[in-house]
């Protein structure tokens, strides 16, 4: 008998031992972060901030960073950083144009940012 029993309490401890490593596991995927900044730059119009501007330029440059791309029709551009950065994001088309300085600081945070072009 004690053999017996001896050998159920080795399977517990092994049972326990797997569950053990698959909490863990499961732990440490769940608790990843997310490690990218989301930014939407929106081009508005000055004199009336209703209206958006597709297919405007955006540049967003700052030292060593230099992004460049255009509004989609809502007047959007987005872009995804990896890091936090300060920048500087010009809006342009033929005849508009607008400034702003934009921070990203946070990893995992969605950036909602506005560009006035008069």
């Amino acid at each position: 008998m004690p053999s017996n029993s001896l050998s159920m309490l080795i399977k517990r401890i092994k049972i326990f031992s797997y569950v053990l490593v698959l909490a863990g596991m499961m732990l440490a995927v769940g608790c990843r972060k997310d490690r990218s900044i989301d930014v939407v730059v929106t081009v508005k119009f000055m004199a009336d901030t209703n209206i958006v501007i597709p297919g405007c330029r955006v540049e967003m440059t700052k030292s060593d960073v230099k992004v460049v791309g255009y509004t989609d029709g809502d007047g959007e551009f987005r872009q995804t950083f990896m890091q936090p950065v300060q920048l500087d994001v010009e809006a342009f088309n033929d005849t508009l144009s607008g400034f702003g300085v934009l921070t990203l600081q946070d990893y995992g945070a969605d950036y909602n940012f506005s560009v006035y072009v008069y």
